[in-house]
């Protein structure tokens, strides 16, 4: 199938089904000289009659009643065009979407902390030729979908084509285990439209998938679900600090930290209005009548605290951006240091952290030499584990966030897999367009079949 990226521009003066194709875009495509073709974009297609005029630029003008029929805004864009001899079809796309919660009507329109980052998206579709949009499940289920697009850099909601590729941004686990989520994905798979990142995956599963790979197994801190009060009593007297971690938690939140110091038991809380000073108790016991309220609430994991490397005293870790470059490979888009705040056991942004490029806050550690096998044994274990998630689960994946450590024997240490990781954790020696938003719409390139070479 031939492809090429075209304009696509409205053509006001005439009526009915009526595009003109310049010369050079017959070239590029080698299409026959014939005065009808069919053309598709997302689950619509309209037989349309066609002229050749001369123009040096590989631009199509379309009518109005033409935008209208597929559901795109009366305005010029920037799309892949593919020609298909066989059916004389072209086909427009590829229609790129970010799927999110759900959004209020405001007079400005915002998507909190990923607007950015899906501006850059949408810039970067205009660049290579795609059409962005972002909507909520109730907008993609209606007959009418309706989605937001960027005009003049601010979002705009209109009726949208049906999607080509769906880039999952839900934040609501709640929402992905409900009959409408999957009455969602039905849908999607019905109608051959592939959908990224499936769901949050929660700290166990990720666990017990490390856990049987012989390669990740040394990096795993000694972990285990959190079932019943003689578990956290063997666990602690083993390992005199611990974590205990919310299964489905994020972004440092709700995390507890508890220290055995010759059976007095300190509490660390990052809970939102708890102070950053201990909680002492003098027995196991009454410790845990204290944990209780909190721990009933939802599952959570016990982790062995690694001894990780500090700078100042606050600790330090890493966060690893991994993309799916196409259907077997990954790489790294982004890697940064986290630093904690000053008297906090948390790096996370959200928990007032600090963000460091890696190898310079290593060589303020440690010589070259250790610095630079550190990022690289680093950067092939954050690898390893993207590949190995994926290998692993249900659905389809294309972006992890890998956290990791560094204990004081200069050990790497695998500390978390985020399947929706922040947009606010990445730096840029290009500060209109990041690594990961290109990364994202190339991946959406390649699963929905366009070339984007």
């Amino acid at each position: 199938m031939a492809e090429t990226k075209i304009l696509m521009i409205p053509l006001e003066e005439k009526n009915g089904f009526y595009m003109e194709i310049s010369d050079s875009l017959q070239k590029a495509l080698t299409l026959p000289l014939i005065q009808t073709f069919s053309l598709h974009c997302g689950q619509e297609t309209v037989k349309t009659k066609a002229s050749f005029i001369r123009n040096e630029k590989i631009v199509l003008y379309a009518s109005e009643e033409i935008y209208n029929a597929l559901h795109l805004p009366i305005k010029s864009l920037t799309l892949r065009l593919q020609y298909d001899k066989f059916t004389n079809t072209f086909k427009l796309g590829p229609v790129i979407c970010v799927l999110i919660d759900s959004i209020q009507d405001d007079e400005k329109i915002q998507f909190g902390n990923i607007d950015d980052f899906c501006k850059e998206m949408a810039n970067y579709c205009e660049e290579i030729g795609a059409f962005f949009c972002i909507s909520t499940l109730t907008d993609l289920q209606q007959n009418q979908k309706k989605g937001f697009h960027l005009s003049h850099q601010n979002w705009k909601k209109e009726t949208i084509p049906c999607p080509d590729v769906i880039y999952n941004r839900i934040r609501s686990r709640k929402l992905e285990y409900s009959q409408k989520y999957l009455k969602f994905l039905q849908f999607a798979a019905a109608n051959d439209i592939p959908v990224f990142n499936h769901r949050y995956l929660n700290k166990w599963e990720i666990h017990k998938i490390f856990a049987s790979n012989q390669h990740l197994l040394p990096y795993l801190p000694k972990t285990m679900l959190l079932t019943k009060k003689s578990d956290l009593q063997v666990f602690v007297n083993d390992f005199q600090d611990v974590f205990i971690k919310p299964i489905n938690g994020s972004q440092g939140r709700r995390i507890i930290r508890l220290k055995n110091k010759n059976d007095l038991f300190e509490i660390y809380f990052t809970h939102p209005g708890k102070s950053e000073q201990p909680i002492i108790f003098h027995s196991f016991q009454e410790m845990y009548k204290h944990l209780f309220p909190y721990l009933k609430r939802e599952p959570h994991i016990i982790q062995q605290t690694i001894d990780t490397i500090k700078l100042d005293n606050r600790p330090l870790d890493f966060r690893f951006l991994c993309h799916k470059i196409n259907h077997q490979g990954w790489k790294i888009t982004s890697s940064v240091a986290r630093l904690s705040a000053k008297d906090q056991f948390v790096s996370n942004l959200a928990k007032g952290g600090e963000l460091y490029k890696i190898k310079k806050i290593l060589s303020d550690i440690f010589d070259k030499s250790t610095c630079l096998h550190l990022c690289s044994i680093l950067s092939e274990i954050a690898l390893e584990a993207a590949k190995t998630v994926e290998m692993n689960v249900e659905g389809e994946y294309g972006e992890f966030g890998i956290d990791m450590a560094v204990s004081e024997d200069q050990k790497p240490w695998i500390l978390e897999v985020n399947t929706k990781p922040s947009k606010n954790i990445e730096y840029s020696l290009n500060p209109s367009i990041r690594p990961s938003a290109k990364a994202i719409i190339r991946y959406c390139f390649l699963i929905s079949g366009y070339d984007v070479s």
